[in-house]
C-alpha cells in the first residue's frame, strides 16, 4: 500500500479542473493524475473561484460554455485577485479561440474541445514545467 507522504512527495503539481461535463472532468482527471498531478475537479465557475480561494493551483483548466459563470468570467475573476492573478490558465472549450480572445484574452494556453484530452493534459504538463511557453495575453 502506498504511503500518502510519499504519494505528495511525488506529485508534480496542483491542478484545478473546471467543466460542467462530469465526463470531461473524469478523463482529465484520470489522465493528468496519470501524469503525476494532484487533481481537483469541480463543474461550474462559483465553485471554481472559491476552491481558488483556498488553494493555490499549479494551473487551472477552464471549460468556457457553462452555467452561470462562464470560463471566460472565471478567468477575468482570477486575474483580477492578487492571490489567483498569476495561475496559469489554460481554456478548453469547443468555441472558436477569436470568441474566447474577445471576451477574455489573459490565458495562457488555449486547446479546442476537438483535439484530444491527452493534448490537453501534455499542454497543461508544459505549461507548469516551463517546457511550453505561455501565450501572451493581448
Amino acid at each position: 500500500m502506498l504511503d500518502p507522504d510519499d504519494t505528495a512527495m511525488r506529485s508534480r503539481g496542483s491542478i484545478l479542473t473546471v467543466d460542467d461535463c462530469a465526463t470531461t472532468r473524469a478523463l482529465l482527471g484520470v489522465l493528468l493524475e496519470s501524469l503525476g498531478y494532484s487533481v481537483q475537479a469541480v463543474d461550474n465557475g462559483s465553485d471554481a473561484l472559491e476552491a481558488a480561494s483556498r488553494q493555490a493551483f499549479d494551473a487551472i483548466v477552464l471549460d468556457v460554455e457553462m452555467p452561470g459563470l462562464d470560463g471566460m468570467a472565471v478567468g477575468r475573476a482570477l486575474r483580477q485577485n492578487p492571490r489567483t492573478a498569476g495561475a496559469k490558465i489554460a481554456m478548453h472549450t469547443g468555441l472558436d479561440e477569436a470568441q474566447v480572445r474577445a471576451g477574455f484574452s489573459g490565458y495562457d494556453a488555449f486547446v479546442s474541445k476537438a483535439a484530444s484530452p491527452r493534448l490537453l493534459c501534455e499542454r497543461v504538463d508544459g505549461l507548469v514545467h516551463g517546457t511550453v511557453a505561455a501565450q501572451p495575453a493581448a
